[in-house]
């Protein structure tokens, strides 16, 4: 499984930084640790250190232009969008059968 992660702007590469980091990133950080050791690919990216991810995927780029910044994070799996404006619940991210009810998109 791909999946590929469409940061909002945040102080470093996974948010979970500072004196006080938000539960949200660390649930999802430490989410995807755990999809990467059991083998899959995760690539996260943030517009200011990857802008061409994001005018490259046509899907993500038409999302910024239709709702701006409001529209990420865009969480794509194996080229499904299964998340946007928010972070997507684990179950979602964890096993092929919740992936195929995933709306269509991230391309």
């Amino acid at each position: 499984m791909q999946i590929d992660v469409y940061d909002p702007e945040m102080c470093c590469s996974t948010g979970v930084c500072g004196p006080s980091p938000d539960p949200e990133l660390i649930r999802v950080n430490t989410l995807l640790n755990r999809l990467r050791t059991e083998g899959h690919t995760v690539n996260r990216y943030m517009l200011s250190r990857n802008p061409l991810a994001f005018s490259s995927n046509r899907d993500v780029y038409k999302a910024l232009l239709d709702k701006g910044v409001k529209a990420l994070p865009i969480v794509c799996v194996d080229g499904r969008v299964v998340g946007a404006g928010a972070y997507p619940a684990d179950e979602h991210l964890i096993g092929a059968g919740s992936v195929a009810a995933l709306q269509p998109g991230c391309g």
